[in-house]
């Protein structure tokens, strides 16, 4: 049987776990990885869907694909998939892709606390704690990939829009870098990523899965996503914004923060940091 090309250049890819895998970007990288040869662990709380989703893949690539229904957000799901990865040996890739968008407003008197909190739990909490079960063996084996769907919202302070989303992807971006230097250090050859769309048809528009465009334009398809994501695989990008027009997004935020005081750029501050002299 021939070999199929991945985007590792591996011989003989292992295992991927893709977290929120039963639509979107998520199920847009188990179809992408299932046909490069990978097996797969998927996980959601839509155990329907996970179940066509593998029956699917494993007809089509004749790859093994295993279930895991839970929510993450849940302590008791999180650590029966965090167990789970600690004992697959030949791991390859971790999808941290589980995440949610809300409409609450964090300041309204009547807000929800509590799906504040979930989001806490699932983009920071889930994300920090699968990261420490991958990288076990990761770094046993010194191979490896890490993708952190994170979001340009995490370099876009915008504070008209919804600060917890922002914040917890902000954490999601900052805390992939931060571990990827610490992995640089000692000189490991285990890459991680964090992946920042703009607007992303997905079902954290609605169960229609519909985005409008942005300012600079999109949306675009999950498939798009990932293909760039699989693509930055070969390079030292940490952060990862998919798409030219979001990366125009991003520019412009940064050059109107700068000549705003605020969170970055306070008017006592040069850019290098220091305090100018009065």
């Amino acid at each position: 049987m021939t070999a199929k090309i991945n985007f590792m250049d591996v011989e003989e890819p292992g295992i991927a776990v893709i977290t929120g895998a039963s639509s979107g970007i998520g199920e847009s990288f188990a179809r992408i990885l299932s046909s490069q040869g990978f097996d797969l662990v998927i996980t959601a709380r839509r155990k329907n869907r996970l179940e066509s989703l593998a029956a699917e893949l494993k007809q089509k690539h004749g790859i093994n694909v295993e279930i895991i229904t839970g929510d993450l957000s849940q302590p008791e799901s999180l650590e029966e998939i965090a167990s789970y990865i600690e004992t697959i040996n030949n791991l390859d890739v971790l999808v941290n892709n589980a995440g949610f968008g809300t409409t609450e407003n964090f300041i309204s008197k009547n807000s929800d606390i509590n799906i504040f909190m979930k989001m806490i739990n699932l983009h920071c909490g889930a994300t920090a704690r699968l990261m420490h079960a991958a990288l076990k063996n990761m770094q046993n084996n010194d191979r490896g990939v890490i993708f952190n769907i994170s979001s340009i919202a995490s370099l876009i302070l915008y504070g008209s829009r919804e600060p917890m989303y922002h914040s917890t992807k902000a954490f999601v971006s900052a805390f992939t870098e931060m571990v990827q230097l610490k992995l640089n250090f000692i000189k490991s050859k285990v890459k991680l990523k964090s992946i920042c769309p703009g607007n992303t048809h997905s079902e954290i528009w609605g169960e229609s899965a519909t985005a409008a465009p942005g300012k600079f334009g999109g949306p675009m398809h999950p498939e798009e996503v990932v293909d760039i994501a699989l693509n930055s695989y070969k390079n030292r990008d940490i952060i990862v914004i998919t798409g030219d027009h979001n990366i125009e997004e991003v520019v412009e935020w940064r050059e109107v923060a700068y000549n705003k005081p605020g969170r970055y750029f306070s008017r006592d501050f040069s850019k290098t940091g220091f305090v100018k002299n009065k």
